[in-house]
């Protein structure tokens, strides 16, 4: 079990393991659902017709939310399930379940993620403040357009992913809850780690450029609750008389579906954005 989980966050897009994205959801499907999303996005923006501030804190909102689903297909995600939810070895200090390491985990978390978003909002705020927000709005749209197509197989653009996977040495040196928080902790900031999506970086940017600490606060708390999602599921999954890893295999295959639609939701929000400079 651990070695496979090591072995899945050494090798990040082996098809044996994580399917290609053409091979999970076709270019048809995938250029429909961007299409959808962009008329979507633009459509409620011509509804409710916001003003760009407006535009810019619903960008933000939305692209926490989907933050929260698509970084937790990152290898670090499916490694944190097997801590959490792995029975203890015989031998290891320390009493715990399975449900109390995942509130451990949620707990580190969420107190990183907070004081992470917090600190984005105000910085933000305090570089970015005599930017328009017009402009700001401008820039985020582009560039979560072109992220978007990205996520979705459509174009290739850069992506300044961390490539630093969770100090796997701690599962064997600490108490399970102990990691469990430790683990929570590091993943809560989101950039001290591998992250493959790409809404993570369009959520802080977003944030820097409304300035809010409190919605800083507000979005990352959900990301980090968001995250606990596979240790949550796993143990379900588990309950329900499933193995760890039949769990792991099928994630690899929502996987790719995951980012399919994260990369529309960008889409969506670049056309949502846009039409609220105007």
């Amino acid at each position: 079990m651990t070695t496979m989980i090591d072995h899945t966050a050494l090798q990040q897009d082996m098809p044996q393991i994580r399917p290609p994205l053409r091979a999970s959801v076709g270019l048809g499907s995938r250029t429909l659902l961007a299409s959808a999303a962009a008329a979507l996005g633009a459509g409620s923006a011509l509804v409710f017709s916001p003003t760009p501030a407006a535009s810019l804190t619903g960008a933000v909102v939305a692209a926490g939310a989907i933050t929260a689903l698509a970084a937790n297909w990152s290898t670090c995600g499916m490694s944190v399930a097997g801590v959490v939810v792995a029975p203890k070895q015989p031998g290891r200090r320390g009493a715990s379940t399975p449900a109390r390491r995942l509130a451990w985990h949620a707990l580190g978390s969420v107190t990183t993620g907070s004081i992470t978003g917090a600190a984005l909002g105000a910085v933000g705020g305090f570089v970015l403040g005599a930017v328009p927000v017009a402009l700001a709005l401008g820039v985020w749209a582009a560039l979560s357009l072109a992220y978007g197509l990205h996520e979705t197989g459509l174009l290739k653009m850069p992506t300044p992913m961390r490539r630093q996977q969770l100090p796997r040495h701690l599962r064997r040196s600490m108490e399970p809850w102990k990691v469990s928080l430790l683990f929570g902790a590091i993943i809560g900031p989101g950039f001290l780690i591998y992250i493959r999506s790409s809404a993570y970086y369009l959520l802080a940017l977003g944030v820097a450029a409304v300035g809010s600490p409190a919605l800083g606060a507000a979005t990352f708390v959900t990301v980090s609750l968001g995250r606990c999602m596979p240790s949550l599921f796993a143990l379900l999954y588990t309950r329900r008389g499933g193995s760890m890893p039949g769990f792991l295999s099928l994630m690899c295959i929502v996987d790719r579906r995951v980012q399919a639609i994260t990369g529309a939701v960008l889409i969506g929000l670049a056309a949502f954005a846009t039409v609220g400079i105007v």
